[in-house]
């Protein structure tokens, strides 16, 4: 189980890294997006930077996989990731469509991320709308999830009423 628990701190880690750097440092596109994400964090409003907000659709792997990501002005990142993803629906949040609640206990500090993931072994903690999507273009939907520290799953953290409208970027 903690191999486990590392693994996937790392992917959810490099996931959300690759999400908030840009396509090209030569400054071709950046990770600028049009779109907001909102939701309730422990009863804490959470509301994501427009320019900090994306959606990403790969394929490479031979599963569709689209990534939701909006990070706030606190240092906090909301990210939710469906592998097989198909089209509008829902989707159950676990260890394979992977949501992320993720802020910095030091905001100087990036190894100090505290990683709250669905990812502990459970069919689902949690679940996400797709109710309008336009491939290349938006998706739009809502989720909630609990989430579970990386470093000790016996801390949690409650993701609810979470809304999206996003533009995918290309």
């Amino acid at each position: 189980m903690k191999t486990s628990t590392k693994i996937s701190s790392t992917l959810i880690l490099s996931l959300t890294l690759l999400t908030a750097c840009s396509k090209d440092d030569d400054g071709g596109d950046s990770a600028t997006a049009n779109g907001e994400l909102t939701a309730s964090v422990d009863g804490k409003i959470y509301e994501s930077m427009p320019e900090a907000t994306t959606a990403e659709e790969n394929s490479s792997t031979g599963f569709e996989v689209i990534t939701i990501s909006g990070g706030s002005v606190d240092s906090e990142n909301i990210q939710i990731s469906i592998i097989g993803f198909e089209s509008e629906g829902t989707y159950d949040l676990n260890g394979v469509n992977i949501a992320t609640y993720t802020f910095l206990g030091d905001k100087t500090d990036f190894m100090s991320a505290q990683i709250f993931s669905t990812s502990n072994g459970s069919a689902s903690n949690g679940e996400i709308k797709i109710a309008e999507y336009r491939k290349g273009e938006r998706v739009k939907g809502t989720f909630s999830f609990t989430g579970y520290l990386t470093s000790d799953t016996s801390q949690k953290v409650v993701v609810s009423n979470g809304t999206f409208n996003v533009s995918i970027r290309d």
